[in-house]
């Protein structure tokens, strides 16, 4: 299996150096994206669903949907990465952990996966003729009538975290269009979207697009009063409730920090 993201050693490095294995265990803010990605993916799994996670990162969601009893194999580009998900994964033995990358999935056949979730690659995808690759390996391996997942980040969740937090809206500002499009830089790991612009990349796949849901809404916005230690677990269920009834409101979407795409394949 070829390695064909000629970007990989940023990416390496940046994950080499980061708690990826921490980020959606700990603080209140970001367990919502997880709980709001696991309420979907639990939405369209059915018994006995065979799963593939490609950018699986530390095994977050693999390993979860493992104990839960689903046929799943975690694929993730990152060796440091690997080594954490084998290691959280060991003992299980419905999970495969292997080391790969989302532009080259021809380790799997055409339609073998009732569900494919790409949670991670979009994130770090900086032409294209990447993004279009990425996005027709992950529909290509799902079956008919089977689900995929797309997660991607917002331009509003960079210019918040980064601008704003960082205090780097000048330097934003240098690759940032006159219609606040962030431009992809591959230096700065991440890249973003509008959510149009997301959603026009499928429009030429065979697939058909279920729904869209803000996986962390407000949540990172309101994050210096949500990890505070007086939002008390019951104000934080009624938050989450809350959420999960309102994630998929276009008013939210373009304040979330992360989406999640979600498509049937035709």
């Amino acid at each position: 299996m070829s390695k064909v993201n000629k970007y990989e050693h940023l990416i390496k490095s940046y994950y080499d150096n980061s708690t990826e294995d921490e980020r959606l265990r700990t603080r209140k803010s970001h367990r919502i994206e997880y709980i709001t990605t696991m309420h979907y993916i639990k939405k369209f799994a059915k018994k006995g669903c065979k799963i593939l996670e490609v950018g699986a990162g530390t095994g977050v969601y693999s390993v979860e949907l493992a104990k839960m009893g689903y046929d799943v194999t975690a694929v993730e580009l990152v060796e440091s990465n690997v080594q954490v998900l084998k290691k959280n994964a060991k003992g299980i033995k419905n999970i495969k952990c292997l080391q790969g990358d989302a532009l080259d999935l021809s380790r799997f056949n055409d339609n073998e996966f009732d569900i494919v979730l790409n949670l991670g690659p979009m994130y770090h995808l900086y032409t294209t003729k990447d993004k279009n690759k990425a996005i027709s390996e992950t529909l290509r391996v799902c079956k008919p009538n089977g689900i995929s997942m797309f997660a991607y980040l917002t331009h509003s969740s960079i210019f918040w975290s980064f601008g704003i937090i960082k205090k780097q809206i000048k330097y934003l500002s240098e690759f940032m269009t006159s219609k606040g499009v962030i431009k992809d830089i591959p230096e700065e790991i991440f890249c973003s979207y509008f959510n149009e612009d997301f959603n026009k990349q499928f429009e030429k796949t065979k697939s058909t697009h279920m729904t869209s849901v803000a996986t962390d809404g407000l949540a990172q916005i309101m994050r210096e009063y949500m990890n505070r230690e007086d939002f008390t677990e019951e104000e934080y269920d009624l938050f989450v409730k809350w959420h999960l009834a309102t994630c998929e409101r276009l008013d939210h979407h373009g304040l979330s920090s992360h989406m999640l795409y979600i498509c049937k394949k035709d």
